[in-house]
């Protein structure tokens, strides 16, 4: 490939990583069991930070976070109430980097726990532990610290992290919530 291949190569990939998808979730499709968010609580308090990570502050991390799962889980509409506690154990949002060879991925180590609020305990102990690193996308092709600032990162990577646990909480062979109505 020549070099002036490559540039337009380049251009296009940061064009598409200025597409992202809408920030509005559909309506959810299939139901959690009578899964309906009551509260979350999210704890960024001791999180461990990469030294090559760029930097936030830990109330931003919570409330993005919250906010996102917030946006997933407030489209169930079931008839048992739950809560969803997060303790951010980890972050590491990329850093610039030579892209595609040496540049990183964004990333955050998570655990949760879900509670009964009808029964008043906890779901899951110990908390279920999630290792969630940002998709692959137009956005994050050639690094998301070349195409994201600090901020539009720690939210794709809180989206994605919500979406993880959905999955988790909708898979039948390890969802702590009763699945069958």
């Amino acid at each position: 490939m020549s070099f002036g291949k490559s540039v337009y190569a380049v251009i296009a990939c940061v064009a598409l990583a200025a597409c992202d998808p809408p920030a509005e979730l559909p309506p959810a499709s299939t139901p959690i069991g009578e899964f309906r968010l009551a509260h979350v609580k999210v704890s960024a308090n001791g999180t461990r930070w990469s030294d090559a990570s760029r930097q936030l502050d830990q109330e931003t991390v919570e409330t993005v976070l919250t906010e996102a799962i917030r946006e997933r889980f407030d489209r169930y509409e079931g008839n048992k109430w739950y809560h969803l506690t997060i303790a951010v154990e980890e972050v590491l949002l990329a850093p610039a980097g030579i892209p595609v060879i040496a540049s990183m991925k964004s990333g955050m180590v998570l655990r949760v726990a879900v509670w009964d609020d009808s029964k008043g305990e906890v779901l899951t102990d110990p908390p279920k532990e999630f290792t969630v690193v940002e998709p692959i996308s137009g956005a994050t092709f050639i690094g998301s610290g070349l195409t994201r600032d600090e901020d539009q990162q720690i939210l794709a990577l809180s989206r994605h992290a919500a979406r993880v646990i959905e999955d988790w909480l909708k898979s039948s062979e390890e969802s702590p919530i009763e699945l069958e109505s």
